[in-house]
């Protein structure tokens, strides 16, 4: 009877340490995962902000509507040479944001 009991303890702390290894695996991917969308958010809006900021210093004489137009193929070609992907939505968020911040220091 001690050797079942000598066995089960055995593989129960096998187990165990199979199950923790296990956890902390899956818990640093998802942290990874995080990490990476973070720091890809943060390079899209990097990206916009500069792009607003040249599209304002170099064309000066154009439109609101056409500077925005501007800068959205500028963002996008860039965004796109650094192989993000960014949707229409959350760019036009981005530019309306920078835009608003590019503004405000003004």
């Amino acid at each position: 009877m001690s050797d079942i009991l000598s066995a089960l303890s055995d593989n129960f702390i096998q187990i165990l340490v199979t199950v923790i290894t296990a956890v902390l695996s899956y818990i640093g991917l998802q942290i990874k995962k995080i990490y990476q969308e973070y720091m890809q958010y943060r390079s899209k809006k990097e990206i916009v902000e500069k792009t607003v900021a040249y599209v304002e210093q170099t064309s000066k004489d154009l439109s609101c509507e056409l500077k925005k137009q501007k800068t959205t193929e500028k963002a996008l070609e860039w965004i796109k040479e650094k192989k993000l992907s960014i949707s229409d939505t959350e760019l036009d968020i981005l530019i309306e944001s920078a835009v608003n911040n590019l503004q405000k220091r003004d």
